[in-house]
């Protein structure tokens, strides 16, 4: 009995020291980041005694899943509002606000207006809108460093998050090794391995699962996996195929790699990916979108005109090249296409992305995308062999703003796929190509007059100049107007009026009862230009039309280019000052959101981990008072052990 006795004693002990020893352990790492609480079990002995049985650490798998999705989403919205605050310094500061310089440009237009024979009026004028442009430009360029910006934090990021998962995988082959091989829990190397999912989770949303063999399995959100067993899949960057600065996220098996959708990413790489795709991308091509309409809108308007010299007017602006990208799926990846913005076409063109798609090696149709992949639009079916090219080989893509040009006849198959955005780089290249004021043509092409001898009070106006082209107009190169164009208009009734060219010969007869747009109303729509009467002629009433040869103080035209500013330009519902602000709107809505959702979820997160570390965080003030338990459970197995030797000595000395 004093042996049992014994041996209950010394298995007291033996479980006291234990405990006091994971005590001393726990204590140890009261300020270890990632340490878990670890905890002695130990179970009764059939015949007498304690038995140990492991040590433990106190953790619940569903709370650190917790942590780490929470600690994902509030480090997204941190990433995504940090760079949204400096998109928002940007392009709210009113020192730098595309409306400032519209105001200052259209403002100077009027100036211009108000004294046309003025020189120095106008190259104030040109001036301010080469300053329009190169505002344009400059804000372009700061979002596209953003993204550059972003591009290279997502770099460095992948490289972080490569190295924790290999470190995650190292760890999978230690604790199998001490676990499996040696038979001794990996308590230590469990809190590592924890706590670099933890940092981890900081730059993208992971799911954790255990094996059979209770080693990490590792996915991304969607499901693809990063980490199994003891091998970890990296991740890589590759350009976009559209957009090169749109670096692609993809997941590499060793043979083979599979793309990363942005939209699983999460953590502080999802919220840099966010910022680079959903906004930084999008705010490019708005400002390009309204970059073209001014350009679009000014240019075409100017050459409606007559310049500071009495020529007729040429653009004021350019744009650059659209980047066309060539779809790996091609069947030659040496074909290529043109595209262009069409002249007088940026009503049509949108910011979304562009395909061109081959339907047969002479025939193709435009198709626009949402930043999805989801077919937006389609244009009609263009055929090559019959449809007429412009004088540069451009095919005109009607309702979509764009003009395409074939390189590669005869080589493009079924099938074959060319993308584009196309107001993706106009801000960041959008030009001024006049190079003085005289190029703004403020002047009206031609001059209307009623003959002195008319009997009535009725006033001839233009109603609308339409086309100056040589090309298609009734205007020729000296300039001038042709001889067979409209000259005057002569009255035989009240009603009834001829159309007459030059020489007197009749283009047209026509009895009307409005007087509003004659030399459409006769019929002939081919001039470019056409006029009006404020009231009823009488018969023998004789009106003139003439080319405006001396047209110095005329502002006809440059009252047309300064309205520009109050039209509904840029996609065809906006003006150019109300774009810029649903532009600066969006951004300061968009900021003011990040913000209350990194604010909201920082406090969720900061709950879960309150959660986890009441679960498994060392509290010194429980540990102490283990402490004093297990020393008194060691003392009194201390006594047991003294009592059996006593009761051992007293038995020896019976039997002598």
């Amino acid at each position: 009995m004093a042996s049992n006795l014994y041996s209950i004693g010394l298995s007291g002990l033996q479980s006291s020291t234990a405990r006091i020893a994971t005590t001393g352990q726990n204590t140890s790492n009261v300020d270890t980041e990632g340490y878990s609480r670890q905890s002695t079990s130990t179970a009764s002995v059939s015949g007498g005694g304690v038995r140990i049985q492991d040590t433990a650490r106190v953790v619940n798998q569903y709370v650190n899943q917790q942590v780490w999705t929470d600690t994902s989403s509030y480090s997204y919205f941190q990433s995504y509002h940090l760079m949204m605050s400096n998109a928002d310094s940007m392009i709210g500061e009113d020192s730098v606000a595309i409306s400032t310089y519209i105001n200052q440009a259209f403002d100077a237009l009027q100036t211009a207006n108000s004294d046309p024979s003025d020189s120095s009026y106008r190259s104030v004028a040109l001036t301010k809108l080469d300053s329009l442009a190169n505002q344009y430009n400059e804000l372009s360029n700061f979002l596209r460093d953003q993204k550059q910006q972003a591009n290279s934090e997502i770099n460095d990021k992948v490289g972080v998050i490569n190295n924790y998962t290999s470190q995650i995988a190292d760890l999978n082959g230690k604790i199998q090794a001490q676990e499996a091989l040696k038979g001794t829990t990996a308590n230590e190397l469990r809190d590592q391995q924890e706590q670099l999912v933890k940092d981890l989770s900081e730059f993208l949303d992971v799911k954790v699962a255990y094996d059979d063999n209770n080693l990490m399995t590792l996915k991304l959100a969607a499901g693809q996996p990063l980490v199994l067993q003891d091998r970890a899949n990296s991740l890589s960057l590759v350009g976009g195929n559209s957009d090169p600065q749109q670096l692609d996220i993809m997941l590499d098996f060793g043979k083979y790699s599979v793309g990363v959708s942005s939209q699983d990413i999460g953590g502080s790489l999802g919220g840099l990916i966010s910022y680079r795709d959903e906004f930084a991308t999008s705010a490019q091509r708005m400002l390009g979108q309204q970059a073209w309409a001014l350009a679009d809108n000014l240019n075409e308007q100017n050459r409606l005109g007559l310049d500071g010299d009495g020529k007729f007017g040429a653009a004021l602006f350019s744009v650059g090249k659209i980047a066309v990208a060539v779809a790996d799926r091609n069947s030659d990846a040496n074909t290529s296409i043109d595209v262009r913005l069409s002249d007088g076409g940026s009503k049509d063109v949108s910011t979304n992305d562009y395909e061109v798609i081959m339907n047969s090696p002479t025939s193709f149709t435009v198709r626009t995308l949402d930043s999805n992949g989801k077919l937006l639009s389609e244009s009609a079916l263009i055929d090559t062999t019959t449809a007429t090219p412009n004088a540069n080989g451009y095919f005109a893509v009607a309702g979509f703003g764009v003009e395409v040009k074939l390189n590669s006849a005869g080589s493009y198959a079924t099938g074959d796929t060319y993308e584009f955005a196309p107001t993706q780089d106009v801000a960041r290249q959008l030009n001024m190509v006049a190079t003085s004021g005289s190029a703004l043509a403020l002047a009206s092409p031609i001059e209307v007059s009623a003959s002195s001898s008319n009997l009535s009070d009725a006033k001839i106006s233009i109603s609308a100049i339409t086309d100056t082209d040589i090309a298609t107009s009734d205007f020729v190169a000296t300039p001038r107007l042709a001889p067979t164009a409209p000259h005057s208009l002569r009255f035989t009734a009240a009603d009834t009026y001829d159309v007459l060219d030059s020489s007197g010969n009749v283009l047209g007869t026509q009895t009307v009862t409005s007087y509003d747009n004659l030399l459409q109303a006769a019929g002939i729509s081919s001039s470019g230009y056409d006029v009006s009467l404020d009231s009823a002629p009488q018969a023998g009433d004789t009106f003139s039309i003439a080319f405006n040869s001396n047209g110095s103080s005329d502002n006809y035209n440059g009252v047309r280019l300064a309205g520009i500013q109050n039209q509904s330009v840029v996609g065809g519902d906006m003006t150019l000052g109300n774009a810029y602000t649903s532009l600066v709107t969006e951004v300061g809505s968009l900021t003011a959101t990040l913000k209350t959702n990194m604010d909201a979820t920082q406090v969720v997160m900061n709950q879960s981990v309150s959660t986890r570390d009441q679960i498994s965080a060392v509290s010194l003030d429980e540990e102490a008072v283990n402490l004093l338990r297990f020393q008194q459970s060691y003392s009194a197995a201390a006594q047991v052990i003294s009592a059996a030797r006593e009761t051992f000595s007293t038995l020896l000395s019976v039997l002598r």
